[in-house]
Formats: C-alpha cells, structure tokens, sequence
C-alpha cells in the first residue's frame, strides 16, 4: 500500500510540473496547447538520444535535453502561435493540434516506434520492514518537484516579472498601459512552460519508459487536472494534479491497471457536474 501511494506521489510530481506549464501558456495566450505534452516525448527522446546514442551521462543528457526542449517551445510560439493573436481562441488551439501532430511524427520518423529506456545506474530502494517502498529516484522525483513549486511561489509572487506576468494575464492591455513590457514577459512564459514540461519528460525518462504515444496519453491527463483544479488558479492546477496521480495510482489496488484513466475521467464528470468552475478554482482574474 505504502509503495502504490509513494508511486502515485510520483506520478502526480511529474503531472504538476506539465499541468502548471500547460496552466501558464492557457493564462496569458488564452487558449488550451494541444501540442504542449508532445514536449514531454520530445524532451524523453532527446535525452535518450543524448544519453544513449551519443553517450553522454545521464545528467549532462537530460539537461540538454531540457535546453533543447525550451528553445523548441519558444520557436514555435514564436513562429506559429503568436502570428495569430487576436483571433479566436480555437484557431490557436487548432493550430496546436496540428503541431502535435507533427511533433509525433517526426519522433516517430527519427526514433521507431518502440519503448525506450535512459542508461542509468540502478537504484537503491528504502525499505521499511523489509518491504521495498520507494527507489532513491522516485524520492528524487518528488524533492524536484515540491522544489520547483516553491521556486513558483517565489517567483509569482515575490518576482517583478511575476507580479508584471499576472498582471498581464489578468489584462494585458492594461499592463502594456502600464509599462510592463509584455513581449519579453510571453518569452519569459514560453520559455518556463516549455522547462516545465521538459522537465517533466525527463523525469518520466529517468524513471519509467519512453514511447511515441506518451504525449496523447499524458494531454488527456494534463488536461483532467486543469479541468479538476479549476482553470484560472495555478494552485488549484498544482493540487488538483497531485490528486489525479494519487487517485490513477490507488485505483490500481482494486481494477487493472489499464482502465485507471476511467477512474479520472469519472472524477472528471463528478466534478463538473458538482462544481463545474473546478474544485479550487478562485476568481477568474487571477493567476494563481
């Protein structure tokens, strides 16, 4: 029971950091990034192809891997999504649909379609009574994330640039009014965002398994702990994925492990049909 509930802190570690980039780009460009999760494959892939294929260590691996992922993120809004602001929020969206679409196939096109694993040392794992309850690694997970979700804290709240960033969600021309300079602030967001999620592939990489079709499985889940959070508190996001993770991973005591995501997607329904703004969801001005 204990190592299920250490797994599931796990699994919802790693969906907090994709969820609050996901969160982020929603807040300040006004529309839901389809194509953000394949950030997740591409940054898992990367670092394989990093540490695997061109033999570098497997640090040395997932931070290039998490560099190249964050410069991948910001081209591409800076190519694709920001010539069509002041459009409908859905042509965006579509638009994402078709970028992920191409990021899928062009990890398909380079790397096959099979599992793949970072070469890494095997793990210690603590022990309590006898029983193995958690590797060193999925410890390691969950201090990286509870680290990067004080830094947001900090940085949101404390920071110039995230006071301004709030401001400009709230109204950014307001904040242009104001003198905020916007343009460097939505680098600012594409660029953490796209670290966020990056961040979070290459913790799956190192430990779990890599595959093609990791970005459609985890947008589904991304987009269930926005829903559940409450879209508009950043916050509500991040508890909201611990959550999800918990409940997938304590589901799997008494169904298979293959219908978990039916246990979320009926969390799903119970909470818009109970609280259909999201169970932490605050007032729609803010960003956290």
């Amino acid at each position: 029971m204990l190592a299920v509930l250490v797994a599931g802190l796990v699994s919802g570690a790693v969906l907090l950091l994709a969820t609050v980039g996901f969160e982020l780009v929603r807040r300040v460009e006004g529309f839901l990034n389809i194509a953000l999760p394949q950030l997740i494959v591409l940054s898992g892939f990367s670092a394989y192809g990093f540490n695997v294929l061109l033999g570098f260590h497997w640090i040395v691996s997932c931070l290039a891997a998490i560099a190249v992922t964050t410069v991948a993120g910001v081209v591409s809004a800076r190519l694709i999504f920001w010539p069509m602001r002041g459009r409908p929020h859905y042509i965006p969206m579509i638009a994402s649909v078709g970028l992920a679409f191409f990021i899928h196939a062009m990890i398909e096109v380079f790397t096959g379609y099979g599992v793949k694993t970072l070469d890494v040392p095997l793990q210690e794992t603590f022990r309590i009574g006898g029983i193995a309850v958690a590797g060193i690694d999925q410890v390691a997970v969950i201090v990286i994330a509870a680290l990067v979700v004080i830094a947001l804290h900090f940085w949101l709240s404390k920071s110039y640039s995230g006071r301004a960033l709030r401001a400009m969600a709230n109204n950014q021309a307001l904040a242009q009014i104001r003198g905020v300079n916007t343009t460097y602030l939505q680098y600012i967001t594409w660029a953490v965002a796209s670290a966020l999620t990056a961040l979070a592939g290459t913790l799956i990489a190192l430990t779990a398994r890599i595959y093609p079709e990791l970005g459609w499985d985890q947008v589904l889940i991304i987009s269930a702990a926005a829903i559940i959070g409450g879209l508009g508190s950043i916050y509500g996001v991040m508890l909201a994925a611990v959550l999800v993770g918990l409940t997938s991973s304590l589901a799997t005591l008494v169904i298979p492990s293959e219908y978990t995501q039916m246990v979320v997607f009926a969390v799903i329904a119970l909470v818009v049909f109970i609280r259909p703004e999201g169970l932490f969801s605050g007032p729609k001005e803010r960003v956290a």
